[in-house]
């Protein structure tokens, strides 16, 4: 399967690092798409995806960007973020929705969080949705308050 596997489980360590060592093929980005850079050195296609991204790293959350993963009826998506859980070893979901205020996007949207669920993949549970539209912009407090609440506030529990 396509999707990133779950490493061994061992020391948080040591599956962090498996984890992260498991090569995957990463979604292509255009080329006339604008160019940001992670703090990590990642390219990704929107200053949001590049918030979330140096927020993830960060705060020293493991993730992997547009790593591939098959729905049920076999189609491959690209979620934005996937991102290790490290307490449930499992992973979680992050769909950043950029262009909220464009209808056919918004139709996309709901369609992929449609399909998600008939994958086993809920919002609130195991995937996180952020949006934002031309005027409502995706703000840095509201990025690290979502990282703080779904990942390191599982790691003191």
């Amino acid at each position: 399967m396509l999707r990133c596997r779950e490493a061994l489980d061992s020391g948080n360590e040591d599956y962090i690092r498996e984890w992260l060592s498991i090569p995957y093929d990463r979604k292509i980005i255009p080329e006339d798409v604008p160019v940001y850079l992670t703090d990590k050195g990642e390219r990704v296609r929107s200053k949001s995806e590049l918030n979330i991204a140096d927020t993830l790293y960060k705060m020293e959350i493991p993730y992997k960007y547009k790593c591939p993963f098959v729905l049920m009826n076999g189609r491959t998506v690209h979620p934005d973020f996937t991102i290790l859980d490290i307490v449930n070893r499992r992973e979680i979901y992050w769909e950043h929705r950029g262009m909220m205020d464009d209808r056919m996007y918004l139709k996309q949207s709901v369609q992929r969080i449609k399909e998600y669920r008939k994958s086993g993949i809920y919002v609130g549970d195991n995937l996180l949705i952020t949006e934002e539209t031309s005027t409502l912009p995706l703000g840095t407090d509201e990025i690290e308050d979502i990282a703080r609440h779904f990942f390191k506030q599982r790691e003191t529990e």
